[in-house]
């Protein structure tokens, strides 16, 4: 672990985000290019495949871009904001639930997307990492990045309407999430030194509510009876899902935007 982690508690997050925020470590200068690469793949077991784009070299290349910016996707089928294409970019940011839309000036100009190979390494199954970059299609414009601050009073809102209703969730995001509620296309890091307090609790939260959620909703409505309960479990849950997706993304590129703007 390198000096700008230490000491700093472990979260779950989904690997584009992570990537995210060791580049905007980078981009600030307070570790190499080498090492926010190596801290990107995260804490588990998983690293680079050796194919895709070499971490290193997209990182430096952004400093050559003008007014880049990062943009985090958390798509789920029938919600594709933030995705610019070409088409294949589609399939594969849903597949992975997440990328990376790359801004110049206010055009997109690549995304960037994980794809992962399990494989065995030393008797152990290991995530062999492929970063994939996409260029854009030409002159593609992105919205404004999300910086309202909402998402975080909207999470907070809806945690409070969940734990005063009538439904039991189960969900407490105070915990740590269980390790098999975790896939594989999220990784555990420490966070850079650069992220302030309040902004690491809402990270935690958000990408806890955003595991318990999606858990549940997988899940399905085994934990009821009747079609009405079942009904009002799946809103509440559909809720607090989308609450927790928005936070995480607006506090991420909140973190990017401060440290490299």
């Amino acid at each position: 672990m390198s000096e700008a982690a230490a000491g700093r508690d472990l979260v779950a997050l989904p690997r584009a985000a992570v990537l995210m925020l060791w580049t905007s470590a980078y981009l600030r200068g307070d570790l190499g290019p080498d090492d926010a690469a190596r801290m990107s793949f995260g804490l588990g077991r998983s690293g680079p495949s050796g194919q895709g784009a070499d971490l290193f070299d997209w990182m430096t290349s952004l400093k050559r871009l003008p007014l880049a910016q990062l943009r985090l996707v958390l798509p789920v089928p029938g919600r594709l904001a933030g995705l610019v294409g070409p088409p294949a970019a589609i399939p594969a940011a849903l597949e992975a639930g997440q990328a990376i839309v790359v801004t110049a000036a206010g055009i997109a100009d690549h995304t960037l997307i994980p794809q992962l190979t399990a494989v065995e390494v030393e008797d152990r199954q290991v995530n062999a990492v492929t970063w994939h970059r996409i260029a854009a299609p030409v002159g593609a414009q992105v919205p404004p990045a999300a910086t309202s601050g909402s998402a975080r009073q909207e999470l907070l809102q809806a945690l409070q309407r969940t734990a005063q209703g009538s439904v039991d969730l189960d969900l407490v995001p105070d915990e740590p999430v269980e390790p098999a509620r975790i896939p594989a296309t999220w990784i555990s890091t420490a966070l850079p030194r650069h992220v302030d307090p309040s902004a690491a609790h809402l990270l935690v939260l958000a990408a806890r509510t955003l595991l318990l959620t999606r858990a549940e909703i997988d899940e399905g409505h085994g934990h009821t009876v009747h079609l009405a309960e079942a009904l009002t479990r799946r809103g509440l849950l559909d809720e607090l899902h989308d609450a927790a997706r928005s936070a995480l993304v607006e506090t991420v590129e909140r973190i990017v935007a401060e440290a490299t703007g």
